[in-house]
């Protein structure tokens, strides 16, 4: 049930990528204007299992904002099972690397 969660939550990123935007800008006190590229990067990796089939694992979503200079993101979804809780988290990289 959870994968019907986490991949609902990844389409809507991905379709709705500038609403993403807004919540950036209030979260990380920055100053995007909603036309900068937003690129997402695979989230679908496959774990080499020797004498085993390939196991798909499906990461949670990450992503660059290219404004004034790129920054990277990641956005987990989690959802929990039977209380229906869904947890956010939103997290920057490289905030410090120049």
């Amino acid at each position: 049930m959870a994968n019907i969660y986490d991949g609902a939550f990844r389409t809507i990123l991905n379709d709705c990528r500038k609403l993403i935007i807004p919540v950036i800008n209030e979260i990380f006190c920055e100053t995007y204007t909603g036309e900068e590229e937003i690129q997402f990067f695979p989230n679908e990796h496959f774990l080499d299992q020797q004498d085993e089939a390939d196991k798909e694992r499906i990461t949670d979503t990450n992503f660059t904002i290219f404004g004034k200079r790129p920054k990277k993101y990641h956005v987990e979804c989690e959802s929990s099972l039977p209380d229906g809780k869904i947890t956010i988290r939103l997290f920057e990289y490289d905030k410090t690397r120049r």
